[in-house]
């Protein structure tokens, strides 16, 4: 079972962010078309955070084919395990992902998951994409990830 003292803060770190707002910028929105874009290409260039966050780290990024087509441009970036910072970053991608999207597109939480470590995450729906953001913590690497996912069907 996850550690709850843990996922309360969490939350609670969650809430208040939420509630303060998070500023998109047009400029990121584009930077995040961009992106997306790139499931067409083998070197993918990692989505800087640092104007969304504030986080100046480096993210490991790459492209994959599906079985039925689909392309996904993928990044994840490391934190220190169950750093604020994580979860910032986690709520600043969210609220931008839901600004730059479609507003009137709810994200959806996924399922509860029965282990150890923490995890959530957000999934976007467009015609054209599904973007999901993630927040996981690794215990056995004592880290906690972001991950950034974008997946577009066949053409």
């Amino acid at each position: 079972m996850a550690n709850l003292g843990a996922l309360s803060q969490r939350s609670a770190v969650i809430a208040g962010l939420v509630a303060v707002g998070v500023p998109a910028l047009a400029a990121d929105c584009a930077a995040l078309d961009r992106w997306i874009m790139q499931t067409d290409v083998g070197a993918v260039e990692p989505f800087a955070l640092a104007s969304i966050s504030g986080a100046d780290i480096d993210g490991k990024c790459g492209t994959s084919l599906a079985l039925s087509g689909a392309r996904s441009v993928h990044c994840a970036w490391p934190f220190a395990y169950r750093a604020q910072a994580a979860t910032q970053t986690f709520v600043q991608v969210s609220e931008l992902l839901s600004r730059c999207l479609d507003a009137d597109s709810p994200a959806s939480d996924d399922q509860i998951v029965n282990h150890p470590d923490s995890y959530d995450l957000r999934v976007f729906v467009t015609d054209q994409v599904t973007v999901s953001v993630s927040l996981k913590d690794k215990g056995a690497l004592q880290q906690t990830f972001v991950f950034l996912r974008a997946e577009r069907p066949p053409a």
